[in-house]
């Protein structure tokens, strides 16, 4: 199951997303990006065991939930390998230019290209794909089992994530795009930080 929040904080807004195996309630969260103490309500709520936090990449607009969550729970910050520099360095996860204060957080582990995230019981899987472009750090977490990949910033709905932001390269992400996400499977249903879900069918035709 996936349940999408868009969280809002002033003028920007971004999609956060549960991801949670119907059974046991366990599962992950990706991007709080803002409302940390509206996530904690909701994780509460239904009873769902979070046990991770799941970083799309490191942009202000996909952390800025991560402190006022923390102060509830304690569910573990997961991002890629080179995450790291994008979540202590304010100029590289934009909030030194955003208006939102300069935001500093640590991880709780690291991942990189090709690795399987799962739940404790192996309910829910994800393939860890890198997808360089918008940021150097970002990935695509995709399901086989469940037909879906959460993209971040790295594809929309009849759009792709800009690439004009520190580590970010146009050719290097239309060539992620085209190699590593339109090549899964066409009924594959993308959801993205900043739109509405799509499928891998509706956006290829822009990329040929």
């Amino acid at each position: 199951m996936v349940k999408r929040l868009v969280l809002k904080k002033g003028y920007y807004d971004v999609n956060g997303y549960f991801y949670i195996d119907k059974e046991t309630g366990a599962g992950f969260l990706f991007d709080p990006g803002a409302q940390g103490k509206l996530l904690s309500d909701i994780i509460d709520e239904n009873g769902w065991n979070i046990e991770k936090i799941i970083l799309t990449h490191g942009h202000f607009d996909h952390i800025d939930g991560i402190k006022e969550l923390r102060q509830y729970k304690n569910i573990p910050v997961f991002i890629h390998e080179n995450g790291k520099t994008f979540l202590s360095d304010p100029y590289y996860n934009l909030s030194a230019m955003a208006g939102v204060g300069e935001i500093r957080l640590s991880a709780d582990g690291y991942f990189k290209d090709g690795d399987v995230i799962e739940t404790a019981d192996k309910g829910l899987s994800l393939r860890v794909i890198h997808t360089p472009g918008h940021t150097d750090d970002s990935c695509v977490f995709y399901s086989e089992k469940d037909g879906l990949a959460f993209t971040g910033d790295t594809i929309f709905k009849g759009t792709f994530g800009n690439y004009r932001f520190p580590t970010g390269n146009y050719e290097t992400l239309m060539k992620t795009i085209k190699e590593k996400v339109l090549t899964l499977p066409p009924d594959t249903v993308l959801y993205s930080g900043h739109t509405v879900a799509t499928t891998v069918a509706a956006e290829i035709n822009m990329y040929n």
